[in-house]
């Protein structure tokens, strides 16, 4: 299975990544909640840049108006765009006119049923769903698992790949994997110990996800 470790804040945490045989990192840029790991744009870009073959760069964002968004896609030149809080179809249809490259996904957290209906409204304008969790304060990297059989019902309902994140670790990822089936998974807490990306358990994780 694939899968991407997230939350990318300096050159030792890429560094690890890619060691660990990660398929994408991730790089947050923009934000309007609480995120130890946001970087400036020129920092995910250079990051992006040095990525070896193979290896995709994703930025996540939580801005959601569309002029921030096309700055942000112009200023990393990334390829890939995750988009964590809630937007409007007509913004992701003007991202896909503007950047007909951008690979996009989307975001949607599971609280409850309502997220398979989420999904399914967002699936025909992303390339991809990315199911997660949030509190009040974050809407990504919380360390908290959520409902992983509403997340089965949304891999069933939707067409497009789902990735499952959301309190993922080394620990509970076998069992994720093995209740929900999806496409890929992400993690970003996780895979820190003593809040920083630890090499040991990033290897562990992505070996966990690519036996499965």
């Amino acid at each position: 299975m694939k899968c991407k470790i997230c939350g990318t804040g300096t050159i030792k945490d890429l560094e690890i990544a890619v060691a660990a045989g990660a398929d994408a990192v991730g790089f947050i840029v923009g934000t309007t909640h609480k995120s130890e790991d946001s970087i400036s744009p020129a920092e995910a870009r250079e990051m992006i840049q040095s990525l070896p073959p193979f290896v995709s760069g994703v930025v996540v964002t939580h801005l959601t108006d569309a002029d921030d968004l096309v700055r942000i896609v112009e200023e990393t030149g990334c390829s890939v765009l995750q988009i964590q809080d809630m937007i409007s179809v007509e913004t992701l249809v003007l991202l896909r006119e503007r950047f007909s490259y951008l690979f996009i996904i989307k975001a949607v957290h599971v609280l409850d049923d309502s997220a398979i209906s989420v999904a399914k409204e967002f699936e025909r304008f992303a390339d991809a769903i990315l199911l997660d969790s949030r509190t009040s304060d974050r809407l990504g990297g919380t360390g908290i698992t959520h409902d992983w059989s509403i997340s089965a019902k949304v891999v069933e309902a939707v067409s497009k790949p789902v990735i499952l994140a959301g309190g993922l670790k080394p620990e509970n990822l076998f069992e994720a994997m093995s209740v929900v089936k999806p496409y890929a998974v992400d993690v970003h807490s996780g895979v820190k110990k003593d809040g920083v990306r630890d090499l040991e358990r990033t290897s562990e994780f992505v070996r966990i996800a690519h036996g499965f």
